[in-house]
């Protein structure tokens, strides 16, 4: 393999890891849209603060693709379709988006486990796959990290540079970032490597810690990495700080009410809602700030970072009141099953 196609591998498992992060996001804002306010205050603040950093990584893996050359591709051909089977080496299990159950997160323990450690999933079968190239995330994105690496020496060998010094399409905190973490400008194998190693760091914790790097690296608070925030809600305990990562938390009880849900519909689609205007009518709003969401981030990457504000802010800010309206309207009011309306997450096109 030449260098030629050796970037253009890591490009493309680049853009994987951007489609990961983006999987990962409508089942997280789907769980947390259904919890009844002011119910289950610690396990929507759990996944609150994951869904915000995985915002981040998706932001990092850009930063990192564009500075070798690659473009962001967030439009249609991009968009996961549920449910999503997450094929890992050695295991493999299905994604929903579905309501806050025990189940649920458990799922997300899967997506989030650490390297070193069993997995916790059966085989399934879906709709759609990803497939990603090593054990966990970790290990995928450390693939990422050693081929860069090694590329970058053999650029170097021939008196040539891989990374390119402007920044101009990179997505940094000039434009926006609050939560966990911050966004690195890459502009050389340092700061890839750091970059992707805070997406491992934030979702695994630091060399088998419990703990993120945040506080060491940033200077902020002391945060659970994103595998131990789901498991103490999974446990419904809270971690002491002298706690074994490889075991279950010990601490102070967590209240987790699983009947303070709405009872949203699993996996829905647009066609699911053809027989309820409102509903149908809510979920293309959904898709509609969903669809341009994302098509801003793409536009973000591409030479624009200033939309990031509007496709953070606006964008997610207008998802939260059309699905937590969509959650308390019954998709059939004659039925006894009582389900209720969830977003599909899919996408809209043309987007106005």
């Amino acid at each position: 393999m030449d260098a030629q196609e050796k970037l253009a591998k890591i490009q493309k498992d680049l853009q994987t890891a951007i489609e990961l992060e983006l999987s990962t996001l409508p089942p997280y804002l789907t769980a947390y849209f259904s919890i009844q306010p002011g119910t289950n205050v610690d396990a929507a603040n759990a996944i609150r603060s994951v869904f915000m950093e995985e915002m981040l990584h998706l932001c990092l893996a850009g930063n990192t693709l564009v500075s070798i050359g690659g473009e962001v591709k967030l439009g249609k051909d991009n968009v996961p379709k549920y449910p999503l089977t997450l094929e890992f080496k050695g295991r493999e299990f299905e994604i929903n988006l579905e309501k806050f159950t025990k189940n649920t997160i458990q799922t997300f323990r899967r997506i989030e486990l650490p390297d070193d450690m069993p997995p916790l999933e059966m085989s399934l079968t879906a709709i759609e796959d990803l497939d990603v190239d090593g054990y966990s995330i970790g290990e995928f994105y450390n693939n990422i990290i050693k081929e860069l690496d090694e590329l970058n020496q053999e650029y170097q060998l021939s008196g040539k540079t891989l990374f390119s010094q402007d920044t101009s399409n990179q997505i940094t905190e000039t434009y926006f970032w609050r939560g966990g973490g911050k966004p690195i400008a890459v502009t050389d194998i340092d700061s890839a490597k750091a970059a992707l190693e805070q997406i491992i760091d934030q979702g695994e914790g630091a060399a088998a810690s419990l703990y993120d790097g945040d506080y060491n690296e940033y200077d902020q608070h002391r945060d659970l990495a994103h595998f131990y925030k789901f498991s103490q809600v999974y446990f419904e305990r809270h971690y002491l700080p002298d706690d074994d990562p490889k075991l279950p938390p010990t601490g102070a009880p967590m209240s987790v009410d699983y009947a303070q849900v709405y009872p949203m519909l699993k996996n829905p689609t647009h066609e699911a809602y053809a027989q309820n205007p409102d509903l149908q009518s809510l979920n293309h709003k959904f898709n509609q700030a969903y669809s341009l969401m994302l098509q801003q981030i793409e536009e973000a990457f591409a030479g624009n970072p200033r939309v990031l504000y509007n496709a953070i802010m606006n964008g997610m800010h207008d998802l939260s009141p059309i699905a937590t309206t969509m959650a308390k309207i019954e998709l059939d009011p004659a039925q006894t099953h009582g389900y209720t309306g969830c977003p599909s997450f899919e996408w809209v096109e043309p987007v106005e």
